[in-house]
């Protein structure tokens, strides 16, 4: 942060502190749209370069800059999508965005996995070769988009495709930077087995995301006969890091996990 308490996008994109510092000036429990205001006051120059390529951000394809993930992006971060393998904030952590949904009683947890980074295509194992080669999850060649990253999670609203107006009126229920280092020893743990459960079904040339915890490999790509697979988080481990990182604590009932709704009451921050 500047002397002035505003901040350099540059920095943010750039400095783990300072996007942390960053993050937790962002406000909460308020629409998305709410948050961007206040992204914009105290880094003029995220304004400043939103108003410059909005033209080339409002020309993408409804699904692209209908995406959450991509509105993230764009607005908190000042960066266009694009197809860019490395990291995308340059101090190494993949900019990521999710929903809770709510269940019955309206608690929340979360609606999906969330996917990490391409690992292989079934149609040809030697593309997971690197997974076999590894001898643990931290030697994988792509661990580095594992283990960081910034996660916003969204209050879930109906419809699979949200255009950017519906989007901006989401609820922002948190947001923050994430370190699989940081986690405790029965989390990392947990995901060693989950590497090595998926390295099984590979060498079985059944590679497949049942019974797989915490990290498994996901079906990606347009059309249900993708062979495309890719490492992600399963609901539960993404309910389990907003606990962690949040502080709000995890309701297990049965086999479902969830926070409770009175922990986001009064998050309007």
């Amino acid at each position: 942060m500047a002397s002035d308490g505003l901040f350099q996008l540059y920095q943010i994109q750039n400095n783990e502190s300072v996007c942390s510092d960053y993050l937790k000036q962002l406000p909460i429990g308020l629409s998305f749209r709410d948050t961007v205001e206040v992204a914009f006051k105290i880094c003029p120059e995220l304004e400043d370069f939103c108003n410059s390529n909005y033209k080339i951000f409002n020309g993408l394809g409804s699904r692209d800059k209908g995406s959450v993930g991509k509105m993230v992006e764009y607005f908190i971060f000042g960066q266009l999508p694009d197809t860019d393998p490395n990291p995308d904030l340059s101090w190494g952590a993949d900019i990521k965005a999710t929903h809770f949904k709510t269940n019955k009683q309206g608690h929340y947890n979360a609606k999906e996995r969330l996917t990490i980074t391409n690992c292989g295509d079934r149609n040809d194992y030697s593309t997971f070769h690197p997974i076999i080669s590894a001898t643990d999850v931290s030697s994988y060649k792509d661990y580095p988009k594992i283990r960081r990253g910034v996660l916003f999670v969204f209050e879930h609203r109906k419809g699979k495709y949200n255009n950017l107006q519906e989007n901006m009126n989401k609820k922002l229920l948190c947001c923050f930077a994430y370190d699989l280092n940081e986690l405790s020893k029965e989390i990392s743990n947990q995901i060693d087995d989950d590497f090595e459960h998926i390295k099984g079904t590979i060498r079985a040339g059944k590679i497949t995301q049942a019974g797989q915890i915490f990290l498994h490999t996901a079906p990606h790509g347009a059309g249900h006969g993708s062979g495309t697979r890719a490492f992600a988080f399963t609901n539960k481990f993404v309910t389990k890091l907003v606990s962690i990182y949040t502080g709000k604590p995890i309701t297990t009932k049965g086999r479902s996990w969830f926070i409770e709704k009175h922990h986001f009451i009064g998050d309007s921050v």
